[in-house]
């Protein structure tokens, strides 16, 4: 692919990424082509259809976790104790919950096998890094790749508008509290 064309579908992939987190993976495809900066005979050019654009976003979501789970690995193992919070704050500045709640909604009843090994792949490299951080006391023993990434889905969820402008500053107040769930207890006193 030349490295022009290249650039637009990153470029589509990135902004559908945006778009399918704030407003669910049903948004027009004209909306997505709009965005983009690109005619919707270019997005279906790099993309068949909204099936093939949700699976490519989904495969970059999980491989986005998967380095990133590997760069926490690299600096724990290297007694970088700040590779966890990269970490954490790498994964819920990507979103998981609305767009796992967007995605999951899209993706066809029957997952393909490229998404299914990208899956598994991120999970053992999730689970390295997770292991590491309990062994340096970073986290709580009893909290599995899985409750972490159900945490961070749960807390990325779009709050309710009402909720919003009520209590400004929630979503960060959130995160903290969360942050600090993670944490062995004697690190929470």
């Amino acid at each position: 692919m030349r490295s022009d064309a290249l650039r637009r579908r990153e470029n589509i992939l990135r902004v559908a990424r945006e778009l399918f987190a704030e407003h669910g993976a049903q948004i027009a495809m004209e909306s997505i082509a709009e965005a983009s900066g690109v005619g919707i005979g270019t997005l279906y050019r790099n993309f068949a259809d909204r099936t093939s654009l949700v699976e490519e976003v989904t495969l970059g979501t999980l491989k986005d976790v998967q380095i990133a789970s590997q760069l926490a690995v690299e600096g724990l193992e290297a007694d970088d104790t700040g590779a966890w919070d990269v970490l954490l704050d790498t994964l819920i500045h990507q979103n998981l919950g609305a767009l796992s709640e967007a995605l999951g909604l899209q993706l066809p009843k029957k997952i393909s096998a490229r998404v299914l090994e990208v899956q598994a792949s991120a999970a053992l490299s999730l689970n390295a890094a997770l292991e590491l951080a309990k062994n340096a006391d970073l986290v709580r023993q009893d909290i599995s790749g899985i409750d972490l990434i159900a945490t961070i889905g749960a807390m990325t969820r779009p709050l309710s508008r009402s909720f919003s402008k009520s209590a400004p500053g929630l979503e960060e107040r959130i995160v903290q509290i969360m942050r600090d769930g993670l944490r062995p207890q004697a690190a929470q006193q």
